[in-house]
């Protein structure tokens, strides 16, 4: 009799066992592994009764052991089967959690995205978005941001005696930073030009502005070229930046037009000296563009370097000037491949004409 009770009993525990299979499998049925398991353990639990069976009609001593045994593994396996439900739960749980942090993450990356977008579309409207038609000159500027916003700055402002100043400018760094200040900059240029003569005093004027809204670590290369349309002269003023001329001829050789003082904001209280007057020739080429340019690297970390963003305004130098600007940037986007864009890019061609 107590055989009979103890076959009994191994036969509840293993289909208990298989019931609470059965019921983590449908619960947690995103576990492909618990479903053989389950379905072992249903299997396992059919051979036991007709083992059971069997028993039932021919009891001896061996099946005695038999009988104890079968009980025994069916109490452990039903057992391990309920300690397992809590761990399941836990990592159902664990994964709620880890599905609504990642639901927020998601929201605030795409909240953060449409803020970047609109703080570029306002940085895109602080651009000029139409070129001056200015007798004797072709112009073409563009600048491209690493990032959603940028820290370069081109622009043409007009000044006091009637001359033009084309401006460009390069916060250090990129990003969101930079591109604060680098408003700050245009406002400062677009107040004082109005009101100044020479391209010189337009920068020395924006350093002091500059120096009071910066902290040490930062600073702006500038560079300001100021034209005449009546004597078509240029002069120009530079602050930790440079710039280059490119004559019309084959045989001509380039000219570079240095900076003669540090960045803006470096030092808060000195004169930028204006050049003397800069006669150009019919097709002649200034070129003033931001170091996001002449920096761009390719896989093998080359540079693109001078000589490569000469060539390539040599190369074009009969085309129009938007025309040399777009393929020069081309040319650098070229030379870069794959490798990311690690920094603003700005250029401003201006080309001299009858």
């Amino acid at each position: 009799m107590a055989i009979k009770v103890t076959l009994i009993l191994a036969i509840l525990a293993q289909f208990v066992a298989a019931i609470l299979a059965l019921r983590l499998n449908i619960r947690y049925r995103i576990y492909s592994a618990w479903f053989f398991i389950s379905a072992a353990v249903i299997v396992d639990a059919i051979q036991r009764f007709v083992s059971a069976a069997n028993l039932w009609i021919t009891i001896e001593p061996i099946q005695e052991v038999n009988a104890a045994a079968s009980l025994i593994s069916a109490v452990l396996l039903l057992s391990g089967i309920s300690v397992l439900e809590p761990f399941f739960k836990r990592i159902v749980q664990a994964e709620r959690t880890l599905r609504r942090e990642h639901d927020a993450l998601a929201h605030r990356v795409r909240e953060t995205e449409e803020e970047m977008r609109l703080a570029q579309r306002i940085q895109r409207q602080l651009l000029p978005n139409q070129v001056p038609d200015i007798q004797g000159l072709e112009i073409a500027g563009e600048s491209n941001p690493a990032e959603w916003t940028s820290g370069d700055y081109f622009d043409y402002l007009p000044m006091q005696n009637g001359n033009v100043a084309i401006v460009i400018a390069d916060v250090s760094g990129h990003g969101l930073g930079p591109a604060l200040l680098m408003s700050t900059i245009r406002t400062s240029l677009r107040v004082l030009a109005p009101t100044t003569e020479h391209v010189g005093e337009l920068l020395s004027s924006s350093n002091r502005l500059i120096g009071e809204s910066t902290s040490p670590s930062e600073f702006v290369t500038a560079f300001a070229l100021q034209y005449n349309p009546n004597t078509r002269q240029f002069s120009y003023a530079a602050a930790g930046h440079v710039a280059y001329l490119i004559p019309a001829s084959d045989t001509g050789v380039f000219r570079t037009m240095p900076a003669d003082v540090p960045p803006l904001g470096v030092v808060s209280e000195f004169t930028i000296p204006s050049s003397t007057p800069l006669v150009v020739s019919e097709g002649d080429i200034l070129i003033l563009l931001t170091d996001g340019i002449l920096e761009t690297r390719n896989s093998q970390g080359e540079t693109f370097g001078e000589s490569k963003m000469l060539n390539s305004v040599r190369e074009h130098r009969h085309e129009s000037a938007a025309e040399i600007l777009r393929c020069l940037l081309e040319a650098t986007t070229r030379f870069r491949g794959h490798e990311p864009q690690h920094d603003d890019i700005t250029a401003v061609v201006i080309k001299s004409r009858n």
